[in-house]
């Protein structure tokens, strides 16, 4: 054979063949999947109030007042922005600004890691 014969041979084969029965699209053992659609108007953004900053603008008893901030330092050279895991608050370090005040609920998990020491 040559020059297309087998192309030709291979093309006249598949068209004999019946077609399957499952979907092109899918399997049989699939699921079908609910369409994820977007709200046609975005949600209003509200602005986002660290948790200290509440509490302060409550009106105060000893309870809701929050603990004293802890000196943390921060041990590497290029620039980080963390976000405290109990008040939400982002700090950001770098080599320059290694020390800084941060929520004490916050400082545990801080200094758990390699890059923080308390100061």
């Amino acid at each position: 054979m040559c020059c297309g014969q087998k192309r030709t041979e291979l093309r006249n084969s598949q068209t004999q063949r019946p077609k399957p029965s499952i979907p092109p699209y899918g399997t049989a053992n699939s699921q079908a999947q609910p369409v994820r659609t977007q709200p046609s108007t975005p949600p209003v953004a509200q602005a986002v109030r660290p948790q200290h900053f509440v509490r302060q603008a409550q009106a105060g008893t000893a309870a809701s007042t929050p603990p004293a901030p802890i000196n943390v330092r921060y041990l590497e050279k290029s620039p980080i922005r963390v976000r405290g895991s109990v008040s939400g608050i982002y700090y950001e370090f770098s080599g320059s600004r290694a020390v800084q005040n941060v929520d004490a609920r916050d400082a545990a998990s801080l200094l758990n890691t390699r890059f923080f020491r308390r100061a």
